[in-house]
């Protein structure tokens, strides 16, 4: 046994040497384990943290020119003044620009539209480090010349002397502000009503910031003295620009310096004037904000205590900013107000913080735009699962007194790492190096290795054990760091006490690290995400008070008694407030239910509102109610809707089949509703015998992701059809890395060929559909579709995929780096897996060479649509609402809106293609989107389709787990599938007219 090991080792000791080298140089800089103290070293090997992927990280790109000099000099470009233009990389397209006047401002550029390159050239007196400053101004919603419509952020990549300096530079964020369109209102339920966020574009001057939570200064850009150039890419752009100008800003100065002395403060007059509170202080609803930089910055409500101001037992009440929305780093809000008098002013916040347990958040204070001093560039916000009082203040705990002159001015409070954001630096560090050190291991090993073999790792990668060390070292310093900013033992740190011991335990006894390689991956996994939420820095907002010296602050703890009679009164009121009815119709409305979450569900009532209800031509209000499931139990006992919208899989035919939907073809207007908002053949998912019963809403399809670090470190190219996609498999497997295709056990019973099912992709992609024209059976006997089966069971029976596997985790580490997933897998990894930003993308999915020599990409897709029901009184008024429900505008407005709402997380897969466009994916995004989109070829849903899809993943399942041969194993299931299509078929011939 020893001797085939040692033949093995041999072989593949070139492999490690030229993947391995010496990567623990990775760690020479770092913290003292004892001291807990920075350390840097002066020997850094950069070109070895290259070979793992980190070489164009900005963390490495200060690594190198961190110790640069940050002159105060200033470099200003003109951005009117470019010397060149070039084509976008990925799109091939030009950009469209114009200089002159723009907003009252002279010489300006104004980008037309979201591509291209700009360059520019400039000298610089002094090497160093510098920052960039953008004055900018975003432009209108629709751009006049390219009929392009802005974003809800404005991005821009940066090269220095044609090349990015660091991977982030791809793609800087400009913040873009934000408004509430109006005031809170109230429905007529008397419940509030969410203002709906708008953009508020004006001349800004801001610097390129980190995004990430990691740094909490301005990203610097290294410049050695002598001639350069600089090129913006446009990504998301229609913005007008005025000036790039390269500088340092300086340091606030201390407290100390301007601190106001006893008599200062005492000298300031009182305030008289009343506020909401009965108190005399300046008074600032934290919902009822002048401006904010993000669309999620919205108001929302708290429930919990009668303090909290405005409050109501059982009614709802926007009463408070912040909850789960405002936790990114640079995210801001604005609020104006007005001092009576010339004096010393304090700020006092009732806050809450009360997700990131036994930590704190911080802020950046901002007055009149400026950072007063230095006290206020992180000002902390402890853990407390309750509401408190909290004032600005100094290293002391004494209260910091602001000088303002009488007049207007601005609060601003931006979300800022603080202390923690260097941990996360390092902390990124060691994840990325470690996950790698884990692919290296598994590449050994294998997923499964066998526990009588010795694989000798830690001799196939000399440097693992001294990594390990290293790492265990950092691990522990950080955690005794994490602590003392906390100032708690045992905070939720703990996840990197458990890596440390069980990478100690890896150094003890190295044979046994094959065997806990999993144990390792979920240690390492669990450190990823308590980073994840610890970078972030949550905090909820009721009110700011603004006072002198001689005005008492508003406390937030409440009285027993006033507390228990407000909490008895919302016991009771919950049995008689009906919480899924939204909106109350009138006698003439129609009956709408909404089948999605809450929130989604208040935007719709909200657009019904404000839209609909005011505006259609037939004299008739919409009620929305919130319902999950049962429409066809509730329709049947004839307590449905009149409309019921987002109704997806099988339950549009199934409705249909029984008559108790309306034909949509008879409305006169229908095909050109078709034509001019979708793509493809999406309505054939709503088709039943000669009619189409909804108008789809939203639309989800397969595209393919993969992880470009890796496929560059093994020499691939993203496979465009499947017989590349089979050929990498030997290149990728050989490094026990695997390929994720859609697992086939994910959804046992579901009635309908899933968006990314690779057995329907490649029966699309031959020309052929699962059904024959008829629909009476499947075409399961064809050739064709036999040949489909066997390939598509080869990919579990001979190349040994995974049947269940977690997508998400194994594209974020790298185990699977290609796999074909939903395209709103997209906003999932760009939010959840900050880590990997840059590192992945994703095309159209594999397609089939046909006779002719082209490539079919075709896929399905799911997609979910508004339906009316036939017992509705007036059909053309509920045609209307559908109509004006998946028009362009209105799903582009929701689209808007739920994403202001949930974040990317929560982008809007509308159905409507141009509705899509106007969401906020960049240009060459959106060109692989619709590209996919465009060939998307749909398999007919028929009352029998559950049938279908169960007897064909049993047959998969017979084939993979016992073996059988594939023919005769579709064959006999088909069998079963086409006699169940036929008694459905008869049981419901009863309900045709």
């Amino acid at each position: 046994m020893r001797s085939l090991v040692n033949q093995r080792l041999k072989n593949r000791m070139l492999s490690a040497l030229l993947a391995g080298a010496v990567f623990s140089s990775l760690f020479t800089v770092g913290i003292n384990a004892e001291t807990g103290e920075t350390e840097t070293a002066s020997n850094i090997n950069t070109s070895l943290v290259g070979e793992i992927g980190r070489d164009n990280f900005y963390t490495t790109y200060m690594k190198k020119h961190g110790d640069a000099a940050k002159p105060m000099e200033e470099i200003t470009i003109n951005a009117a003044d470019y010397i060149d233009t070039d084509l976008d990389p990925d799109t091939g397209n030009e950009p469209v620009l114009t200089t002159g006047t723009y907003e009252n401002v002279s010489d300006c550029l104004v980008w037309h539209n979201n591509e291209g390159m700009v360059t520019y050239e400039f000298d610089v007196a002094t090497t160093g480090l510098y920052n960039i400053e953008a004055v900018y101004h975003p432009t209108t919603e629709t751009d006049s010349l390219t009929g392009e419509t802005s974003s809800n952020v404005v991005e821009i990549g940066i090269l220095l002397d044609g090349g990015y300096p660091f991977l982030s530079a791809k793609t800087f964020s400009l913040d873009r502000l934000w408004q509430d369109a109006t005031a809170i209102r109230k429905d007529s339920k008397d419940n509030d009503l969410r203002p709906r966020q708008i953009k508020y574009d004006r001349w800004m001057t801001e610097p390129i910031k980190d995004r990430e939570g990691l740094f909490n200064e301005p990203y610097y850009f290294y410049l050695e003295a002598g001639h350069h150039t600089i090129t913006v890419r446009g990504i998301k752009v229609l913005t007008a620009f005025k000036s790039f100008t390269f500088k340092n800003y300086e340091t606030p100065i201390s407290y100390d310096e301007i601190k106001p002395t006893e008599s200062q403060i005492n000298d300031t007059p009182a305030l008289t004037t009343d506020n909401e509170i009965g108190s005399k202080t300046i008074f600032l609803q934290g919902e009822n904000s002048t401006y904010k930089t993000a669309s999620t910055l919205y108001a929302t409500y708290d429930r919990t205590s009668y303090l909290i101001n405005p409050s109501h037992p059982t009614k709802q009440r926007f009463n408070t900013v912040g909850a789960d929305t405002w936790n990114k780093a640079t995210q801001a809000i604005t609020w104006d107000f007005n001092v009576p008098n010339d004096g010393y002013y304090r700020f006092s916040f009732i806050a809450r913080q009360n997700k990131l347990r036994g930590f704190f958040t911080n802020r950046k204070v901002y007055i009149d735009g400026e950072v007063p001093c230095e006290e206020l560039l992180a000002q902390t916000f402890g853990y407390d699962a309750k509401w408190y009082q909290q004032t600005l203040m100094d290293e002391n705990g004494e209260d910091i007194y602001i000088f303002l002159k009488a007049g207007k001015h601005s609060l601003t409070l931006e979300a800022v790492p603080g202390d923690i954001g260097e941990v996360m630096q390092r902390l990124d560090e060691i994840v990325y190096t470690l996950n790698y050190y884990y692919r290296r291991i598994l590449m050994i090993t294998g997923p499964n290795p066998d526990q009588y073999n010795d694989y000798f790792v830690d001799r196939e990668i000399p440097e693992l054990l001294g990594v390990f060390q290293t790492a265990v070292d950092q691990l522990r310093a950080e955690r005794i760091r994490i602590e003392e900013l906390s100032q708690k033992a045992g905070s939720g740190a703990s996840s990197l006490e458990t890596l440390a011991v069980i990478l100690e335990r890896c150094i003890k006894k190295p044979d046994e690290i094959p065997q806990m390689k999993q144990t390792i991956k979920d240690s390492i996994s669990a450190v990823s995400a308590w980073m994840r939420d610890y970078r972030d820095q949550p905090l909820e907002l009721d009110f700011i008070e603004i006072g002198t010296v001689h005005e008492e602050l508003a406390n937030a703890k409440p009285n027993f008694l006033e507390q228990f009679v407000y909490s008895f009164n919302a016991f009771i009121g919950s049995f008689f407030e009906d919480y899924t009815v939204l909106s109350e119709g009138v006698a003439k409305s129609l009956n709408v239910w909404v089948a999605n979450g809450r929130d989604q569900a208040i935007i719709v009532k909200e657009l019904v509102e404000g839209d609909f209800n005011v505006n259609n031509t037939y004299g008739i209000s919409a009620a929305i109610n919130l319902v999950q499931g049962s429409i066809l139990e509730a329709t049947l006992a004839g307590k449905g809707p009149d409309i019921a919208v987002f109704i997806g899989g099988d339950f549009p035919i199934q409705l249909a089949a029984r008559d108790l939907l309306v034909d949509l073809t008879q409305f006169k207007d229908y095909d050109q509703v078709i034509e001019e908002r979708y793509t493809g053949d999406v309505t054939t998912l709503y088709k039943y015998r000669d009619g189409i019963y909804a108008l789809p809403v939203s639309q989800n399809f397969p595209m393919l992701f993969y992880r470009t670090d890796i496929y560059e470190e093994l020499g691939l190219q993203p496979p465009k059809t499947w017989v590349e996609f089979i050929d990498q498999i030997p290149t990728l497997q050989r490094s026990y890395l695997s390929m994720g295709l859609l697992p086939p056990s994910t959804n046992i019973t579901s009635s309908v060929f899933e968006s990314c099912d690779t057995f329907a992709m490649m029966v699309l992609q031959t020309g052929n559909n699962i059904y024959v024209d008829d629909l009476s059976k499947t075409t399961y006997d064809m050739q064709e579709i036999i040949d489909v089966f066997t390939t598509w069971t080869k990919f579990y029976t001979v190349y040994s995929f995974d049947q269940v596997y977690d997508p998400f985790t194994r594209f974020r580490t790298g185990e699977m780096p290609i796999m074909i997933q939903n395209y709103t897998f997209y906003n999932q990894l760009s939010v959840s897996a900050p880590e990997i930003k840059g590192l992945w993308d994703f095309i159209e999915v594999p397609g089939t060479i046909r006779a002719d020599g082209t490539i079919s990409h075709a896929a399905n897709s799911s997609s979910s649509g508004a339906i009316i029901f036939n017992k509705v009184a007036d059909t053309n008024a509920a045609w209307s609402f559908i109509k004006w429900f998946t028009s362009t505008d209105v799903q582009a407005l929701y689209g808007q809106t739920i994403e202001a709402l949930m974040g990317p997380m929560g982008r809007f897969d509308s159905a409507n293609v141009h509705a899509l466009e106007q969401l906020p994916w960049s240009t060459a995004e959106f060109a692989k989107i619709s590209n996919q989109m465009n060939q998307t070829r749909e398999i007919p849903i028929i009352p029998a389709s559950y049938a279908t899809t169960r007897h064909t993943k049993n047959a998969l399942r017979a084939v993979v787990n016992d073996k059988y041969s594939p023919r005769y194993t579709l064959m006999t299931y088909n069998r079963d599938i086409n006699a169940e299509i036929t008694r459905k078929n008869n049981e419901l011939a009863s309900f045709e007219k």
